[in-house]
């Protein structure tokens, strides 16, 4: 599965979306940081989430 050009980006956009996520669920009181990286990765992986490689900016997938 070709998901971007680079495993760079990949990994930023991982931790972009995580940090998107945790911002979210700040108040949850079962907030994990590890459950929102699995929760970004599977999102990316799914295609929710598209990677561009320029700047690594991310748009959400149809």
């Amino acid at each position: 599965m070709k998901i971007a050009d680079s495993k760079y980006a990949v990994v930023v956009a991982v931790a972009k979306r995580a940090r998107v996520l945790s911002e979210q669920a700040k108040n949850d009181e079962n907030y994990r940081l590890s459950s929102m990286v699995t929760k970004a990765l599977d999102e990316i992986v799914s295609g929710k989430i598209v990677v561009n490689f320029d700047g690594c900016n991310m748009s959400k997938g149809a």
